[in-house]
């Protein structure tokens, strides 16, 4: 029997990318397992975004270095934006366990590689590997790469130019899936709200969402990541109108000061993203707004991130990921670090990514204080611990216990304890087997206490 091993570490791109290659070795003869000790055939999906990450991917590379040497016939692949194009030399030399280098999304790349494979396909790859079992929600990417020239960012470097699918290959893609178990798909893309602007009938996100919303059984549709610059007025409206659409939009901010946003080349204003969730809160009343933060970015001083914590504190988001600024070589920021008066010492980026941690830690209690004795609907995803984990339409984390299956099922459930990270409470009533009505009161309140 023929084994392969697969290590994700970055995004859900990098996710969805690993789901696909999973669905990929398993049609050509190769069996998973859970240690990569005992594979054949590895594969080492990479993440450049932060450098801790990229020390992940060595660190993991480095402890496979023995097992290469034990069992020289081991296969091992490094995939991901650490290989990026034209980059592949920069590794050969430093890391002789590695056989193929391969860059990111590359799935037909990857199996490619793979020693004596027992059978071949034809068909596109669904990101299903057992569709006995398959998940409850499904990633599908419908762009890569990315055009924008943020300062901070290595991802341009490493994907490439932006690059749209074809929104009817799309739109098949997630039929199958669905088709195969799937009740919610997440669609994807470095900014996927730039969706079709590069397809020659130049179809939009919006239009995109409207032709999936319309596949049977689909129970839940979502997408990220999105960009302030492409958010129009048309998909906010598509995402209010379609039921299937899940009332959460992630829209990185980065930071909460014009000064800072200009030395990122974001490409907009506080007040004009302000402006923004104001218009997306009013279309959209019991809206979840995420977004992503980066303090200690060069130049950034205590005035700069009080600006950051004041708008975090007006906007009142229901998830911050917090990320303390980290140089990506070839990155213009990477350049400005260089420079002693404009760099943050890494003492200050960690206290001010604790102090913004801390603050949104007291939001997000106090908005999840506000769903106690509420009843939400969850598409439950799995059973963790004996409670069921699922989600309810604004992605929050919800347990609750049963001794049914309820895999796959939405289930209305009485929030009897919150939490800044997850609600948990007692099931109402049997399965739900209708279409979700994701934007009645009745089942998620319309006051949501956030500031308009």
């Amino acid at each position: 029997m023929r084994t392969y091993h697969i290590w994700t570490v970055g995004c859900q791109m990098n996710m969805a990318d690993s789901e696909r290659l999973e669905a990929a070795l398993q049609r050509v003869g190769y069996s998973p397992v859970e240690r990569a000790e005992d594979a054949d055939f590895i594969v080492l999906n990479s993440c450049s975004v932060r450098a801790s990450a990229e020390e992940r991917v060595l660190g993991k590379l480095g402890s496979l270095a023995r097992l290469k040497k034990e069992k020289p016939g081991t296969t091992i692949v490094l995939w991901g934006c650490m290989v990026g194009p034209n980059n592949e030399s920069i590794f050969k030399d430093k890391l002789p366990m590695v056989d193929h280098f391969v860059s990111p999304s590359a799935v037909d790349e990857v199996v490619a590689r793979v020693p004596n494979p027992i059978y071949t396909f034809d068909e596109p790859v669904l990101p299903i590997a057992d569709p006995a079992h398959p998940p409850v929600s499904v990633h599908v990417p419908i762009i890569y790469g990315c055009n924008m020239s943020c300062s901070y960012c290595v991802i341009p470097l490493r994907r490439g130019k932006e690059r749209s699918r074809p929104l009817a290959e799309i739109v098949e893609e997630c039929r199958r899936v669905v088709a195969r178990g799937a009740k919610e798909i997440t669609l994807l893309g470095q900014i996927v709200d730039s969706y079709g602007h590069d397809l020659p009938d130049r179809p939009d996100l919006a239009d995109l969402l409207a032709a999936v919303h319309e596949i049977p059984g689909l129970l839940r549709l979502r997408f990220l990541t999105s960009h302030p610059a492409w958010m129009t007025q048309k998909l906010i409206e598509t995402v209010a109108r379609l039921p299937k659409c899940m009332p959460e939009i992630n829209l990185p901010v980065q930071a909460g000061h014009n000064a800072i946003l200009k030395l990122m080349k974001r490409g907009y204003t506080v007040e004009r993203y302000k402006d923004l969730i104001a218009r997306i809160r009013a279309t959209i009343p019991d809206v979840s707004i995420t977004t992503d933060i980066i303090v200690g970015h060069p130049g950034e001083t205590d005035e700069h991130f009080q600006g950051t914590l004041d708008l975090v504190r007006e906007l009142r988001f229901g998830k911050v990921h917090i990320a303390a600024f980290s140089p990506r070589p070839g990155t213009k920021a990477a350049a400005m670090e260089q420079d002693e008066t404009l760099a943050v010492p890494y003492w200050k980026k960690q206290q001010r990514r604790i102090e913004l941690e801390r603050l949104q830690q007291s939001i997000a209690t106090e908005e999840n204080a506000k769903y106690l004795g509420r009843t939400v609907e969850v598409l439950v995803e799995e059973r963790v611990k004996g409670m069921w984990r699922g989600r309810d339409p604004r992605n929050r984390l919800v347990f609750f216990p049963d001794d049914a299956d309820w895999t796959g099922k939405l289930a209305r459930v009485r929030i009897t304890r919150t939490s800044p990270w997850s609600l948990s409470g007692e099931l109402e009533g049997k399965p739900v087997t209708t279409q979700p009505r994701a934007h009645t009161p009745e089942i998620i309140p319309l006051q949501t206490g956030y500031a308009h």
